[in-house]
């Protein structure tokens, strides 16, 4: 997953001609034992971000996206809408407000 998601974001930085990534992806959010046997939709959302300034070699992203995913893994079970209000984004109704892409 993690080389995946480098190689969509050094994609769509050559694209977009934008340096700071930001994709979405889902996650099942059944970290504690108390909700594994419940019968529910328990997914979250997670804002990764892959920051290419400079055109980083391929073993630096590599090891961003590592660090990256595996920190906001590690808080998955905060809810994304509770990241989106502490931070604040300039809304719009055409897009999310922190990514326009999902993995």
């Amino acid at each position: 997953f993690m080389t995946l998601l480098a190689g969509w974001s050094i994609l769509l930085a050559r694209l977009s001609g934008q340096s700071d990534i930001v994709i979405g992806t889902p996650v099942a959010n059944r970290q504690r034992s108390e909700i594994e046997a419940l019968i529910g939709f328990f997914a979250n959302t997670l804002a990764l971000r892959v920051q290419l300034a400079d055109d980083p070699s391929v073993a630096v992203v590599l090891a961003q996206v590592k660090d990256s995913t595996l920190g906001a893994y590690a808080h998955q079970d905060v809810p994304f809408e509770q990241v989106v209000e502490a931070l604040q984004p300039p809304r719009s109704m055409s897009h999310s407000p922190l990514f326009q892409v999902m993995l």
